[in-house]
């Protein structure tokens, strides 16, 4: 008993393969939980811990806010950033089979580039809608989220040559450890610095709160649990919890709060941020519905079950990890110094403590630039060492008249996976 995309002359292999990879790119880069509210810290890959003053302050360290010669109010509006990748199949060889069968030699290809390893796809980013600041007061607005795809090499054959894999012949499959999951967050923030004892252009000392309400927009997780297929029988088991569609924008909340101290001395800046120092986010389960995904056939009898179902008819080991996430603490440090008048170096570090909602790398370490020496362009670059890989990023901000517009690139790869990000900044004043 076999069956096989091959045989089924409708069926566009790349579409399903791509359809299934996407599933991962449905969300929304994010920094903790408030996405950039402009491109200055993306483009200098995320070092941007001691170098953020006005709006930048309230997602990176809250201290900035009551640092240097800033104006009394700063806005920016309207910002967008995104990072997202397959591997180690990419969009762009998928793309190229999207209206024809993917002959049987590029598809042995593909596999032999997964080999023992996963085919992967992701994409985080988010979207601020405003950031402000008001002298030591700073508002944001925002939505942030990401997603995720893992098939094992199994699941990657299964979709590629169906259960008759590449001989022609059927074969036994086993699909553990994939999954997907995706989530969606609007988050609101407010923050305050306050500047501790005298203040002088070369002697600052500034303490800062950001206090954040995070929502749960929407959130799926599915995950294999048990599938398998022999030359007699598939059995396929891929359970779903997601968010019920009338429960959309209240699949959970929380509050969490972050903590800022910065040092300015002689043109340094020194700064360190404890970010979810508390956060009570957690997902609100009557939000929530599932689905067993099950499918069986012996050759003879077939059954399915994709029947939407309670919350509670999913595994318990799935409820309870799902139940179990949170926004985990964060620390950065950062220094940064001005070497002349038009340019900024810094050096930051970051880790997240324990395992949680992540929406940015568990560890990085890395440097940046900004060069401001062109009337009316700044430029912005900067590369760091991240969880088992590396980023690097520049972009670019035309000023005119006190306003900027400004857009920036990255390029990441984890585990020798690579992914692109890009922001764009329609309007920021400071």
């Amino acid at each position: 008993m076999t069956f096989s995309l091959q045989n089924q002359s409708r069926m566009k292999h790349a579409r399903i393969f791509a359809a299934v990879l996407s599933v991962a790119a449905t969300a929304q880069t994010a920094h903790g939980q408030l996405p950039a509210a402009s491109a200055a810290g993306f483009s200098m890959a995320g070092n941007y811990t001691a170098l953020a003053r006005s709006y930048d302050a309230i997602a990176y360290n809250p201290a900035g806010l009551a640092l240097g010669q800033q104006k009394p109010f700063a806005i920016s509006l309207f910002s967008a950033s995104v990072n997202s990748g397959i591997n180690p199949i990419r969009f762009s060889d998928i793309k190229a089979h999207e209206n024809t069968l993917i002959p049987a030699s590029t598809r042995e290809r593909w596999l032999q580039q997964i080999g023992t390893g996963r085919e992967t796809g992701g994409t985080s980013g988010g979207f601020s809608i405003f950031a402000l600041s008001i002298r030591n007061f700073g508002a944001q607005l925002g939505v942030i989220g990401g997603g995720e795809v893992n098939l094992n090499q199994d699941a990657a054959e299964a979709l590629l040559f169906g259960n008759a894999g590449r001989t022609g012949s059927a074969k036994d499959f086993n699909f553990s450890g994939s999954n997907a999951n995706g989530s969606l967050f609007g988050v609101g923030a407010v923050s305050y610095a306050i500047p501790l004892g005298a203040k002088s252009p070369d002697r600052q000392v500034a303490f800062g709160v950001t206090a954040k309400y995070i929502r749960g927009i929407a959130a799926a997780r599915a995950s294999d649990h048990g599938s398998t297929t022999t030359a007699d029988r598939i059995n396929v088991e891929f359970p779903t919890i997601y968010t019920d569609s009338t429960h959309v924008g209240n699949a959970g909340s929380g509050f969490g709060v972050d903590l800022g101290l910065s040092v300015v001395r002689s043109g340094t800046t020194y700064s360190v941020t404890a970010r979810n120092v508390v956060n009570t986010f957690a997902w609100n389960t009557a939000a929530f519905t599932s689905r067993a995904g099950g499918f069986t056939f012996d050759g003879v009898n077939n059954a399915s079950n994709f029947d939407e179902q309670p919350y509670s008819s999913a595994p318990t080991a799935m409820r309870g990890t799902f139940e179990a996430e949170k926004f985990k603490p964060e620390l950065a440090a950062g220094v940064a110094r001005t070497v002349r008048p038009s340019l900024l170096i810094t050096a930051d570090a970051s880790q997240h403590f324990g395992n949680g909602i992540n929406l940015t790398p568990k560890m990085k370490v890395g440097l940046g630039a900004e060069y401001t020496g062109f009337s009316v362009l700044a430029l912005r670059g900067g590369a760091a060492a991240i969880t088992d890989g590396f980023q690097g990023a520049a972009g670019v901000g035309i000023r005119v008249a006190g306003f900027e517009m400004s857009v920036g690139a990255m390029m990441r790869s984890t585990n020798g996976n690579g992914e692109t990000g890009f922001v764009f900044n329609l309007m920021s004043m400071r």
